[in-house]
């Protein structure tokens, strides 16, 4: 069954969709579901995107989490921003069960084409600043609430809480450890809350299960191509490519409402 589903239009989308995450993944350190949550969306409602991606997300980052493990006292700063973003997450997953996908699908568009948009051009403006400790402990349980109530709906829930750990100047080794165990945190919630739902997620496990091996593969990939690749030209054309994947989305969301 699962041969026959990757010899279908459909699985050779996802497969390839995984493979070309989590090759950026490995050139960047970030962008699994970015990339291929939006390929998904063409074939796939977001639910079962959800239930397929739960595995390589989590296991990519658990990865990325051992590699800078000296880095866990980092968490002790931002704890109530992860807890906070996963504990929304978990109660507010069930939503993208019941909403429209065509709705859905602007959304992340929108969420998708923001996220290149900020991370492409004011980056540097993100790095420059910096905050007075109480404006940044002011700010942190907020960015945790805008997280989970953008990934509940969405599943990208990056942002704006990216965007506060580069206001931070959160150090690179400090960032994988956040981001690992925040991202890692957040999928498990909204994986447990579509579950809660009633979606079927158990359908979609060896599907998921499958995925590890392209998932593997396309994080090698990435790693040995950024030996060769400038990491600052890489990071243009991915995030162009994920500006023109989110305004597609977005159009085609809006024409199939008229």
């Amino acid at each position: 069954m699962i041969i026959d589903s990757f010899l279908s239009a459909d699985g050779l989308a996802v497969l390839m969709a995984v493979l070309l995450g989590c090759f950026v993944k490995g050139a960047l350190g970030f962008g699994l579901p970015l990339i291929a949550t939006p390929i998904m969306l063409f074939v796939l409602p977001l639910p079962e995107i959800v239930a397929i991606l739960a595995l390589p997300i989590t296991i990519a980052n658990i990865h990325q989490i051992w590699l800078n493990r000296n880095q866990w006292p980092i968490l002790k700063r931002f704890w109530p921003l992860v807890t906070t973003s996963t504990i929304i997450m978990l109660v507010g997953a069930p939503l993208m069960v019941a909403i429209d996908s065509r709705l859905l699908g602007i959304l992340i568009g929108l969420m998708i084409a923001l996220h290149a948009i900020l991370s492409s051009f004011p980056l540097r403006q993100f790095e420059n600043r910096s905050l007075a400790p109480k404006s940044m402990n002011r700010l942190i349980i907020p960015a945790g609430i805008a997280s989970g109530i953008l990934g509940s709906l969405t599943t990208i829930y990056s942002f704006p809480s990216l965007q506060l750990f580069m206001m931070m100047r959160v150090k690179k080794d400090d960032l994988a450890m956040l981001l690992g165990v925040f991202l890692s945190l957040g999928y498990v919630a909204l994986w447990l809350g579509i579950s809660h739902a009633g979606f079927p997620v158990g359908d979609n496990l060896l599907l998921s299960a499958v995925m590890l091996i392209p998932a593997v593969a396309g994080q090698q990939a990435g790693h040995l191509a950024r030996r060769r690749i400038s990491e600052a030209t890489f990071r243009h054309i991915v995030h162009f490519a994920l500006a023109c994947a989110g305004f597609t989305l977005m159009i085609r969301g809006i024409t199939s409402l008229i």
